[in-house]
């Protein structure tokens, strides 16, 4: 197993505020406060931020979980929230298909262009839950996806296949 990098300074002083005798782990109510005090959520949002994050279901947050959560969302929390209230018109804090949808079509990958109808079918795929949903965390993890997507268009008429996908 490979060693973990060194924490970064920004990411370490903002868990530091909220930690108890230098441990490097904090517990829900902990980990749920900070959220909502340095990166602006209210109780709900930070508790779908929290059980995205919390990888390992411990209920507790970990300073490598943090870590994660910060170079996925970090500084841009804000914005994350924001859009994704934005896209959420009937209010359910969940993106239905229509919603993640409409979403997709107006999003551009790491290289600056727009989806096609066969990418944002892959991202709708990959990015529900069983229900056909994205919450908050599943839309955070999907915008940081897209931030890293670099790749070409499929060409015209190529045929992808999709796993689990039966049809030609």
């Amino acid at each position: 197993m490979g060693k973990r990098g060194k924490i970064p300074k920004d990411v370490q002083a903002i868990f530091d505020k909220y930690a108890q005798s230098n441990v490097k782990r904090l517990h829900r109510p902990q980990a749920i406060e900070m959220l909502q005090q340095e990166f602006g959520m209210t109780q709900q949002e930070a508790m779908v931020m929290f059980e995205t994050f919390d990888k390992d279901k411990n209920e507790i947050m970990s300073i490598w979980e943090f870590q994660q959560f910060y170079e996925t969302v970090g500084a841009n929390a804000a914005d994350v929230v924001a859009r994704f209230h934005e896209l959420d018109k009937d209010n359910s804090l969940k993106l239905d298909g229509d919603e993640a949808r409409a979403g997709l079509e107006s999003m551009v990958t790491g290289t600056g262009r727009k989806l096609d109808e066969k990418e944002i079918e892959f991202f709708l795929m990959t990015a529900c839950d069983n229900t056909g949903a994205i919450d908050l965390g599943m839309f955070s993890n999907l915008l940081y996806r897209l931030k890293l997507y670099k790749a070409e268009p499929p060409k015209k008429g190529q045929k992808t296949h999709i796993i689990g996908d039966e049809t030609d």
